[in-house]
């Protein structure tokens, strides 16, 4: 027989859990205290909601206990419930919205659900402290961190610009043969500026003129750039679009192409107040990696970091990896093994942020691109569950080059232990 001695965590703090279900107009509260449960309802702003956490506030002290808000998180309307939490002074916490779902049954023996009930499913897992204490992040990261999803913002706003201009270009010019990366070299942007990428603009006064106005805009444009641009407004006009048509679509791709220059711009402009904050934060804190070359840029570091928060808050790896949802999960029971799978729990946007910073290292040639492919073609992983592991890997050694105090990238390192170094050496 085994036998583990275990110490059960529950409630050591001695807390009056407020617990709330959060709605948009309102708040619904629960409490309890020894036998007595104490519930209210008040409107979810900012006066009402400090009125009603003092009058919870005076049962804890009357109660010689601690107080703890709790609620579950709704992405927005539980700002005002855990900001005046803040400014009270008062500790505040998360329960698992899933956890909920499935406590609520055993809480109350039916499936059903109303507004009264679930608060006091939250205050049951909250006196069993089933909670996630919610982090306060100082200025400078909690700065970062809102830059970080604007930054995030524009790239969409850029992807779908992007989308749109391509469209209304193949509508009118159906015969362009470039990539799509060549409308956003200086090439691009001449073509854009001059004709609105119209190949009846292209034709319209003959191919020397053509000539002799992109080469006077774009210094060093090939010959052949040239010739194949013509050759394709040539086959485009065939199709003899009615004038209004034309028109029309000439005005489109260029608002287009304006509104994907003021995106990139604004972004542009986000990712540098990124990197100045980032710069700030490494003075206080010397650990942080620098950025390097073929491996992880400024930039990247800044939008990781935005995403992470001080990495000193977290005790070891498998904490940043719960936080960022790269914890794994397993499922099996009896003969039963199913499949091991990424939890996928945490932040979307770290996750986001960690595969594009491991996307351009799994070619063959870079740092992970023997990793990679032996995991697709040795371990006959699929590519987004090798992916998914390259992530992990990354995060577990950007882990430990801050533990290492920031120390210079050593690519003979990183996928060596120190042991196993000494041995080879």
């Amino acid at each position: 027989m085994k036998m583990t001695h275990k110490t059960i965590d529950v409630n050591r703090v001695n807390y009056l859990n407020v617990c709330s279900d959060v709605h948009k107009e309102r708040l619904f509260f629960t409490a309890r205290c020894g036998s007595f449960e104490f519930a209210d309802i008040c409107l979810n702003r900012s006066r009402q909601v400090e009125s009603q956490l003092r009058e919870f506030k005076k049962v804890a002290d009357e109660n010689g206990k601690n107080m703890r808000v709790v609620c579950e998180p709704t992405g927005e309307y539980d700002r005002v419930l855990l900001r005046t939490a803040h400014r009270m002074g008062l500790p505040t916490a998360y329960v698992n919205t899933e956890n909920v779902v499935r406590y609520r049954q055993i809480e109350s023996n039916d499936s059903g659900k109303t507004d009264t009930k679930d608060p006091r499913v939250i205050c049951s897992l909250a006196d069993q402290n089933k909670v996630m204490p919610i982090r306060e992040l100082d200025e400078q990261y909690l700065t970062l961190r809102k830059l970080g999803s604007i930054a995030e913002d524009e790239e969409v706003n850029i992807v779908r610009v992007k989308g749109q201009l391509h469209r209304e270009l193949f509508n009118l010019f159906c015969d362009y043969d470039f990539k799509k990366d060549f409308l956003y070299t200086k090439s691009g942007q001449a073509l854009v500026q001059l004709y609105h990428c119209s190949p009846y603009r292209i034709i319209k006064f003959g191919f020397k003129r053509f000539e002799k106005k992109m080469k006077t805009h774009v210094k060093g444009i090939r010959k052949t750039t040239i010739q194949r641009l013509w050759s394709s407004a040539q086959a485009s006009i065939l199709h003899q679009l009615p004038d209004c048509y034309i028109e029309i679509c000439e005005q489109r791709i260029f608002q287009l192409y304006s509104d994907y220059e003021r995106y990139q711009q604004r972004k542009d402009k986000i990712e540098e107040e990124m990197i100045k904050i980032l710069q700030i934060l490494r003075e206080n804190d010397p650990k942080l990696p620098q950025p390097t070359p073929h491996l992880i840029s400024e930039k990247n570091l800044a939008k990781l970091l935005a995403e992470t928060g001080p990495l000193g808050d977290f005790s070891s790896i498998r904490q940043l990896f719960r936080y960022g949802g790269l914890n794994l999960r397993e499922r099996e029971s009896g003969q039963y093994k199913g499949k091991t799978k990424v939890a996928k729990k945490g932040r979307s946007r770290l996750r986001k942020v960690l595969g594009n910073i491991v996307l351009p290292l799994v070619p063959g040639h870079k740092l992970y691109g023997g990793f990679y492919h032996h995991k697709k073609d040795v371990d006959k992983m699929p590519g987004n569950k090798a992916m998914m592991v390259t992530m992990r890997n990354f995060l577990r050694k950007y882990w430990g080059w801050y533990k290492a105090g920031g120390s210079q990238f050593d690519a003979t390192r990183w996928f060596t232990c120190e042991s196993q170094r000494e041995k080879t050496a």
